[in-house]
C-alpha cells in the first residue's frame, strides 16, 4: 500500500460508512483520487465490496536482514597465507529477505520490514525484489550505509570455513522503525523475525507485538539477543550450535540436547526445531516431539534452507489444515529445494513442487 492509502483506509476503518465525499473533504483531496485509491485497495484485497466493508486478507510480516552474500570457493586445497584459484559468487540472502521471499514464492502475501542502503547493491536488490513480486512498502533506502553483506569461505565440499559480515546498517532496524509499521505487524497472521535485529528492538517487539511470533536464528554470535523475548515465541528455529549457545546463556551447566530444549519450553517457546549440520532435523513442543533423518543429501551451497524452512513451514500453518507433524514435514520439504541450487531461495519454489515433495517423502 501507498501511504495515502493506508491513510485512506485507516479512516474507513473508523468509519465504514464514510462517503467519498467526505474521504476527499478529510484528506484535502478530489472526489476522482478518493475513488481511484479505493479502487486500488479493492484489487489488493483490502476492501471488499460496496459499503467499504474492510477485509482482513491473511498475510504475514517479517523483520528481518536483507543482505548481499559473497562466497567463495576454492578450485584447488588452500595453502594458507597464499592467493588461491577458486570462484566467487554473488547471491541476495538474508534470513528476514529470504523468508519473505519464500512466503511471496508460496502465494502468502508478505510484509518485509528491512533496510538496504544507498549503495549499487542496494539498487541490485530493489530490481531483483520488484523482479521477483516482493512487496517492499515497508523496507527503507538508508543513507551513508552500505547495504548488508556476508563473505564466506567455503572449502572442496561446499563446507562453511569461515564468515565475516558487515551488518551495521540493520540497526536502522529500530523500535522508531517498527512503530512506524506496527499496525500493519499487528493485522498480520504471524509475525517473523531474526536475530540480526539489535537487542533493543527485539525487546521493542515483545513490548508491542500482539500476533504469534516465529523466530530464526542466524549465528551463534546473535542467537541470546532472543531472550527476553523467548516467553512470547510460538516457534523457534535453529541450529545444534545456536541451541547450545543459548542454552548456556540460560544456564551454566553442560546439558543433553533434550534438557536443552526442554528448558527453552520451561522458558515458554511453544515449538523448537533444531536443525542439524547432518541435515536431521528435530521438533519439540510440551506435547509432541518429531525427527526427520535426512532423506535427500545437497548437491549444491545450502545457505538459506533453513529460512525455506521457516517459510514453508509458516505457509503450512496458515493454511489450517495441517497437523503440527505435517507442518513440519512440509517445511523440510521446503528446505529440500534449495538443495538444487546456490541460490538462497530456489527460483522454482513453489506450492506444488512442495506438495510434490512432501507425497513423494511422507505419503509414499
Amino acid at each position: 500500500m501507498t501511504e495515502r492509502e493506508k491513510e485512506i483506509l485507516a479512516i474507513i476503518q473508523e468509519n465504514p460508512t464514510i462517503s467519498q465525499e467526505e474521504l476527499a473533504f478529510e484528506m484535502g483531496i478530489s472526489r476522482s483520487g478518493v475513488a481511484a485509491h479505493i479502487h486500488n485497495l479493492m484489487k489488493k484485497g483490502y476492501i471488499k465490496g460496496k459499503g467499504y466493508i474492510v477485509n482482513n486478507p491473511s498475510f504475514v510480516s517479517v523483520i528481518g536482514g536483507i543482505n548481499m552474500d559473497i562466497v567463495a570457493v576454492p578450485e584447488v586445497e588452500m595453502i594458507k597465507n597464499n592467493s588461491n584459484p577458486g570462484k566467487i559468487n554473488y547471491y541476495f540472502g538474508g534470513a528476514g529477505r529470504n523468508m519473505a521471499l519464500a512466503l511471496t514464492k508460496l502465494g502468502i502475501s508478505t510484509n518485509l520490514i528491512s533496510v538496504y542502503g544507498d549503495d549499487v547493491n542496494g539498487d541490485r536488490f530493489v530490481l531483483d525484489a520488484r523482479m521477483h513480486g516482493l512487496a517492499l512498502d515497508c523496507c527503507e533506502k538508508i543513507s551513508s550505509f552500505n547495504t548488508s553483506t556476508f563473505v564466506y569461505l567455503e572449502d572442496l565440499v561446499h563446507d562453511f570455513r569461515v564468515g565475516l559480515d558487515d551488518m551495521r546498517i540493520l540497526e536502522n532496524i529500530s523500535p522508531e522503525m517498527i512503530n512506524r509499521y506496527l499496525q500493519r505487524v499487528n493485522q498480520s497472521k504471524l509475525c517473523v523475525i531474526d536475530d540480526n535485529l539489535s537487542e533493543e528492538t527485539i525487546k521493542h517487539i515483545e513490548k508491542y507485538v500482539d500476533v504469534p511470533i516465529v523466530a530464526k536464528s542466524v549465528s551463534i554470535n546473535k542467537v541470546t539477543k532472543l531472550v527476553p523475548i523467548l516467553h512470547k515465541l510460538d516457534v523457534l528455529v535453529l541450529s545444534e550450535l545456536e541451541l547450545q549457545t543459548l542454552s548456556k546463556k540460560l544456564s551454566n551447566n553442560q546439558e543433553s540436547r533434550d534438557v536443552q530444549i526442554r528448558k527453552l519450553i520451561e522458558q515458554g517457546v511453544k515449538e523448537v526445531i533444531v536443525v542439524e549440520k547432518s541435515g536431521n532435523v528435530q521438533f519439540n513442543s510440551s506435547q509432541e516431539s518429531y525427527e526427520i533423518q535426512k532423506k535427500i543429501s545437497p548437491e549444491f551451497n545450502i545457505n538459506g534452507s533453513t529460512a525455506v524452512f521457516t517459510s514453508t513451514m509458516i505457509w503450512a500453518m496458515v493454511q489450517e489444515k495441517y497437523s503440527k507433524k505435517q507442518q513440519f514435514e512440509i517445511g523440510y520439504c521446503g528446505a529440500t529445494t534449495s538443495y538444487l541450487t546456490n541460490d538462497s531461495v530456489f527460483e522454482g519454489l513453489s506450492k506444488e513442487i512442495i506438495l510434490d515433495k512432501y507425497q513423494k517423502y511422507f505419503c509414499d
